[in-house]
């Protein structure tokens, strides 16, 4: 879930280079009419969404009976909002920009192992 093609893009990129399946989506209503969303294993979500954010979608996904591991990326990531997507179920928060390898790094440990290419 990123609102931001082009990092939505890179993203998708990179998790399909690594082996995981992607389904990526600008927003979260675009999530909310995929009737595949409550299959994934995991879900990368920006905090801040031109319809909605990251912690209302992890709710609405948890309240459909998701239960798959949660991650939160965004620019705007203070000690508050950290310890509030925590408390929300998220099971790791990074700032933008990325480092590429912590969210494969953290993808690895909280994921089981992608599919051998």
């Amino acid at each position: 879930m990123e609102d931001d093609s082009g990092v939505r893009r890179s993203l998708q990129l990179l998790l399909t280079g690594q082996g995981y399946e992607v389904r990526a989506y600008p927003s979260a209503r675009g999530l909310a009419c995929d009737p595949q969303a409550l299959n994934a294993d995991c879900l990368v979500a920006d905090l801040i969404m031109p319809d909605s954010d990251g912690l209302a979608l992890l709710q609405q996904l948890r309240h459909a009976g998701w239960n798959g591991r949660a991650i939160l990326i965004s620019g705007h990531i203070d000690d508050g909002w950290e310890a509030r997507a925590r408390g929300e179920g998220f099971a790791a928060v990074f700032t933008k920009p990325l480092v590429e390898s912590a969210l494969t790094d953290c993808l690895g440990k909280l994921m089981p192992s992608p599919p051998a290419a």
